[in-house]
């Protein structure tokens, strides 16, 4: 299983003073198992393409496989022995270099998604993982806020993430349950084809590039507004944030 989406990503501050932007873009998912199907003339699985996948910038890190990241997460949230479907969301690399502000690895036991990992990444090269149980009526949840990603905001307050609407994930920050960041990814789905490739590189060659370049073009008009600035704190020895 290997799905292609056009995608629009949003992101709102809502407080102290008020900042949004919104642009277009792609991104992929797949069964973790079978990563080795996108492999193509333009698309590589841990080989060089313009298009790729690199275990290395998941998980742990290393040439260890997504599913044993995977499965450790989930153990240490209390979940032992999973052995149901992980179809991971994220940007591919493109020209070799990408940044992936958040992935999502969705954990189905049969056609239900039991789980969602949501991996966070900043720019300081560190990660931390989110972990979420879904069913039937729901699939958001809330989580404390346990990682440092801006240096606009201290580590307080609580994430809603929200996965209600198909193809889209959506995460709301609250401090004293007044909303402070609001971000999404809506996706819409097209064919998997090397036209569509082609297509892609053409509009986006520089795809990770400009994902950093709007990640610290926003920081430098939130420093310009003179919003408060918070050093990055040491990380937390926890890897997942899993109840609340």
């Amino acid at each position: 299983m290997k799905k292609l989406y056009l995608a629009k990503i949003f992101h709102k501050r809502c407080n102290p003073r008020a900042n949004e932007f919104s642009y277009n873009g792609f991104y992929i998912s797949f069964d973790i198992d079978k990563a080795e199907s996108m492999n193509s003339l333009l698309f590589g699985v841990n080989r060089r393409r313009i298009f790729s996948f690199k275990n290395c910038d998941h998980g742990f890190r290393n040439s260890k496989s997504l599913r044993s990241w995977a499965n450790h997460i989930l153990n240490l949230s209390g979940v032992s022995d999973f052995k149901g479907q992980i179809v991971l969301q994220t940007f591919p690399r493109v020209f070799g270099m990408v940044f992936n502000p958040v992935s999502f690895w969705f954990c189905y036991e049969g056609n239900k998604c039991k789980y969602i990992i949501s991996e966070v990444n900043n720019t300081f090269g560190e990660t931390h993982a989110y972990l979420i149980e879904t069913n039937d009526d729901t699939k958001s949840g809330t989580l404390p806020k346990k990682f440092h990603v801006s240096p606009f905001f201290d580590i307080q307050g609580e994430y809603n993430f929200d996965f209600s609407e198909k193809n889209t994930a959506e995460i709301k920050l609250f401090n004293d349950e007044e909303l402070q960041i609001i971000t999404n990814i809506k996706g819409n789905e097209i064919e998997w084809s090397l036209l569509n490739f082609i297509k892609l590189v053409i509009k986006y060659p520089l795809y990770s590039l400009l994902i950093q370049f709007l990640i610290h073009y926003q920081a430098l008009k939130l420093y310009l507004m003179k919003n408060k600035f918070y050093s990055k704190p040491t990380k937390t020895r926890s890897e997942v944030t899993y109840e609340y």
